[in-house]
């Protein structure tokens, strides 16, 4: 018995010691973190309820040339409906005429809002949706409204700021003016002049401390350390929006003609590389264009015909051809290891001059100044095209340019095909603004600038990046051999010629897909105008063509350039005009046109708008336009009907 008594009470003392130290176990943590870890806990809870939260600025605008936007940031706003800091008292005093304030704000019954309310308070919502996306004056309305007057504490009411990005402009010039984002490594990625210019474009970020309540949903802390978001600064570009209007366009329609893959565009303002128009146009599954890649900037392929001009002014350079030389054009065939050089026109030329090589766009005759006179040298040929800069990028401001390629005989994959083939564009690679940027240079007299996407102030600034490509010599030449392309029967873009104006260029017929069973091909022209005083040189390149209806470069690709021309030599006397740049200076203007189903054109609102602005819109309606009077504004129209056709007669003031 006693026996038993013991081992109860040795149990008993047993249990009661581990609970002894259990406790000073317990009480000796919870000393610890109330002591000696106190804060460390504390900052946890309240990182947990309040947190710093970063706040975006607004970001900077992109304007065009004369001030119209390009690219703008708008602020919306998101209100929500705090129920739980609203008291019961200053809930019950202001619900039926908040929700009167609502149904009339927002077109729905009161009863709707009233019950809404009512709902929330019961439940103690804290995050009750009000309104999403409403403007900076919708938000000042709300603030005023019965309740919501009160604040954030004892109104409920919470105010969520957004930033979104709006472009006029919608889908055109949308690979230019581009966008930026960040990924989920929160670095910066975009494409165009958005993020080539993020940098100037994004500002600072701020910051506000919010606090977590109910849904996992934060509130601003009014009154908290805040640090203002400072915004980012604009940009102005080199954009025209009535070049963009015509350059677009003029790239669609015929991509719709000749149903063709992809295409672009591009006008340079010789003097300065001012890009003034950028259009890249790519088809959709559905057949519909717009705007997939930026091939201008970063597509790199053989320019075929266009490159003549290079190898052209090589050889002249060099000593080896002068324009009147004759060539012979060896019945229009030649052969190379077993590979053959034919012209488009069968049995050739015979024996015509050097410049009616080019003229004519004979592949044999360019192929043969080039074989006889670098054979026995071929790197003479090749340096002298890096001599002219031809193998460097352009370093342009906006990302991803594709790479030149150039081949030299130093190169491992250098054969006895390359250098007959590089003399006719073959074997070589540019990307179109990149060609551009080498016949602008022959417009400039042998200056080649840089194309530029951004201007300082009202000009763009000019870099150059070589001074002089060639001799004066071999510049007159070349001149001269492009003028005749256009304007001298039997040039290969004769249907081109305009009769107000001379225009100066090549044409470019390049085979892709060659080595398949189907052959695919590149159409292009690139020149400049007027020939005599160039302002602007363009570039157009249309790739993959229905071979059904056309794939020559003077039947696809010419007629957009002529059509661009045209436009811009009526209307560059009025963009220079004085009066016209003191009126819009700063302006924002609204954009020409947008895509065909969100714009409803009506020609009886054209009375008081500028000339030149809606020009191309009504071209574009298929109006055939006529003018009097030296005026800048429309004062009235007649318009002509015809069968086919509609005319419209245009009185300026």
């Amino acid at each position: 018995m006693l026996d038993n008594q013991k081992q109860f009470l040795y149990r008993l003392y047993f249990v009661s010691c581990i609970f002894i130290v259990l406790g000073i176990a317990i009480g000796y943590r919870i000393l610890n973190i109330q002591f000696y870890e106190g804060e460390k806990y504390r900052a946890i809870a309240k990182e947990k309820a309040v947190k710093n939260f970063i706040v975006t600025p607004k970001r900077g605008n992109i304007y065009s040339d004369d001030g119209s936007l390009l690219a703008t940031s708008t602020t919306n706003y998101d209100i929500y409906f705090d129920a739980v800091t609203v008291s019961e008292k200053n809930f019950n005093t202001y619900l039926n005429s908040l929700s009167v304030a609502l149904a009339k704000k927002f077109k729905k019954t009161s009863s709707f809002f009233k019950e809404y309310l009512i709902n929330a308070k019961t439940k103690n919502k804290r995050y009750l949706p009000i309104a999403k996306n409403i403007s900076i004056n919708s938000l000042n309305e709300i603030k005023e409204m019965p309740l919501f007057k009160l604040g954030g504490i004892k109104g409920g009411l919470i105010v969520e700021k957004k930033n979104a990005r709006d472009y006029p402009l919608k889908k055109i010039a949308e690979r230019t003016i581009g966008y930026e984002r960040q990924n989920e490594k929160k670095v910066y990625v975009g494409v165009g002049l958005e993020h080539a210019f993020g940098n100037v474009l994004r500002g600072r970020n701020g910051s506000q401390y919010m606090q977590k309540i109910s849904n996992g949903k934060w509130k601003p802390i009014p009154n908290a350390s805040q640090i203002e978001p400072k915004p980012g600064q604009d940009i102005r570009t080199t954009i025209n929006i009535g070049f963009q209007d015509i350059a677009h366009h003029s790239l669609l329609n015929q991509l719709e003609k000749f149903d063709a893959e992809h295409g672009s565009v591009v006008v340079m303002e010789t003097k300065t590389g001012a890009i003034k128009a950028i259009s890249n146009l790519g088809r959709t599954s559905n057949g519909k264009y717009y705007e997939k890649l930026n091939y201008a900037v970063g597509e790199s392929h053989e320019p075929g015909s266009t490159f003549k001009l290079m190898s052209m002014i090589a050889a002249i350079e060099d000593g080896i051809v002068d324009s009147k030389d004759i060539i012979d054009t060896k019945n229009g065939e030649l052969v190379f290891y077993g590979s053959k050089v034919r012209d488009s026109k069968k049995g050739g030329y015979g024996k015509i001059t050097a410049e009616e090589v080019f003229k004519f766009s004979s592949n044999t005759g360019i192929v043969e100044i080039i074989t006889n006179g670098y054979s026995k040298n071929p790197e003479k040929f090749s340096d002298r095209l890096y001599n002219m800069g031809l193998n460097k990028t352009l370093d342009l401001s906006i990302k991803g340019e594709g790479k030149p390629i150039i081949p030299h005989p130093k190169d491992k994959n250098w054969n006895g095909l390359s250098l007959p083939w590089m003399a006719y564009g073959y074997g070589v690679s540019l990307t179109p603004i990149q060609t551009l940027s080498f016949y602008n240079a022959i417009a400039n007299g042998g200056e080649m600038v840089k194309p530029v996407f951004v201007q300082n102030g009202d000009s763009p600034k000019k870099i150059v990046l070589n001074p002089s490509i060639c001799s004066k010599k071999t510049i007159s030449q070349v001149k001269s051999m492009m003028r005749s392309v256009v304007n001298e029967e039997g040039g290969t873009a004769y249907n081109i010629k305009a009769d107000q104006f001379e225009m100066a260029g090549k044409t470019g017929t390049c085979q892709v897909d060659y080595n398949t069973e189907n052959t695919e091909y590149i159409s292009s022209f690139v020149g400049y105008f007027p020939a005599d005083n160039p302002t602007y040189s363009c570039i157009v390149v249309i790739h993959k063509p229905n071979k059904n209806k056309g794939y020559y470069g003077n039947i696809v690709a010419a007629p957009v350039f002529k059509k661009i021309a045209e436009k811009l030599y009526s209307i560059t006397p009025l963009i220079k005009s004085k009066v016209y740049k003191n009126e819009l200076l700063g302006e924002i203007s609204k954009p020409l046109k947008k895509e065909k189903e969100e714009y409803e054109f009506k020609v009886e609102k054209i009375i008081g708008k500028y000339y030149h602005k809606i020009l191309p819109i009504l071209e574009n309606h298929g109006y055939e336009v006529t003018n009097r009077g030296k005026g800048l504004k429309i004062k009235n129209f007649k318009i002509i009907k015809k069968e086919k056709s509609k005319k419209i007669l245009i009185e300026l003031t």
